[in-house]
């Protein structure tokens, strides 16, 4: 009886191992190109679509401290919170884009996205 349970065990291991493998190789052979494919052209479009705003909003920025900063000291470091203004939108909005979808139904944000710390 031991040796039966045993086996009807080793079976089911063995099988699941085999089922996992063969799942494991046709991912990477064939979804995986299409997944990163289709994930490559949603990042283009988010950068045609929201690039030229964060452009524009940059540009403002840096005009608007040139035109009202009294030295030379002072332009270089507005500029380079500028640039990290420019560099923090781009990231949350990054990160905006590629965090999972929400589940259906639920009406929440997933937790632990930008928008929670409001």
């Amino acid at each position: 009886m031991t040796t039966t349970l045993l086996t009807i065990l080793a079976t089911a291991l063995l099988s699941s191992l085999l089922t996992l493998g063969i799942a494991h190789y046709v991912f990477q052979k064939r979804f995986k190109k299409r997944y990163e494919a289709g994930l490559q052209a949603a990042i283009e479009q988010f950068k045609a679509e929201v690039g030229p705003e964060i452009e524009a909003r940059v540009k403002k920025g840096v005009m608007e401290g040139i035109k009202s900063l009294p030295s030379r000291e002072m332009l270089r470091d507005t500029t380079r919170s500028i640039a990290k203004t420019g560099l923090d939108i781009m990231g949350d909005s990054l990160k905006m884009a590629t965090r999972p979808a929400r589940p259906r139904g639920t009406g929440r944000r997933p937790p632990g996205t930008p928008l929670d710390e409001d």
